[in-house]
């Protein structure tokens, strides 16, 4: 290996380097605030095994680096947590969409191999490969199994339960139409949700919680 392609792989990985305390979360969390490496990791997993497990007919190589990649422009930019694009709305979304937009080209427009790790992460933004599919529906499956493990206790405020759940649950169910494999893990967790969110006073009433008397 060449001593400028050794350099541009070191200056690449200490650019990304930051997404090890780059926590998620932020805004919605008072306790076991994770990082994004430690989602991408985890995401990774979930990629690999329940990609092999299941029967989607999905190239795993690339499926694990587009989890791998598909949160690195957050070395710049940091998280946003769902909460506060939750009542920010759209144009949160969009200003979001944008800086990490200007991140990645930041990160990679100086590398020779820069073109396609932002190809691989562009994949993922755009949702049109089964792979890029698979891969954003299991980044919310690994949300979800995130507050089950820690306990719906964390969050802050109640309110968050039912608006944040509402809608992930929509986008779960969504995004595992393209994946019927996927169904019966997806509801095994809500399960647990379901239970946990009614212990802390947040019913849930045909996939939508709401706050108890």
């Amino acid at each position: 290996m060449r001593q400028q392609k050794i350099h541009d792989i070191l200056l690449f990985l200490r650019r990304t380097k930051a997404l090890e305390s780059v926590e998620r979360y932020g805004s919605s969390m008072r306790a076991h605030k994770k990082t994004v490496a430690e989602h991408a990791w985890r995401l990774g997993l979930m990629a690999l095994i329940i990609g092999t497990e299941s029967r989607v007919r999905i190239d795993i190589n690339r499926t694990l680096a587009l989890a791998l990649l598909h949160d690195i422009a957050e070395a710049k930019t940091g998280d946003v947590d769902a909460y506060e694009q939750i009542v920010a709305g759209k144009k949160l979304v969009a200003d979001k969409a944008a800086l990490e937009e200007t991140a990645m080209h930041e990160m990679t427009d100086d590398l020779p191999f820069g073109d396609w790790v932002y190809a691989l992460w562009r994949e993922y933004e755009d949702q049109v490969t089964l792979e890029a599919k698979f891969v954003k529906a299991l980044d919310k499956i690994e949300g979800f199994l995130h507050i089950a493990e820690v306990g719906v206790e964390a969050y802050i405020p109640k309110e968050f339960h039912a608006d944040y759940a509402t809608k992930a649950v929509v986008a779960f169910d969504e995004a595992t139409h393209h994946f019927p494999e996927l169904k019966d893990l997806l509801e095994e967790v809500k399960k647990d949700l379901k239970q946990q969110f009614e212990k802390v006073g947040v019913k849930w009433i045909d996939g939508k919680p709401e706050f108890g008397e």
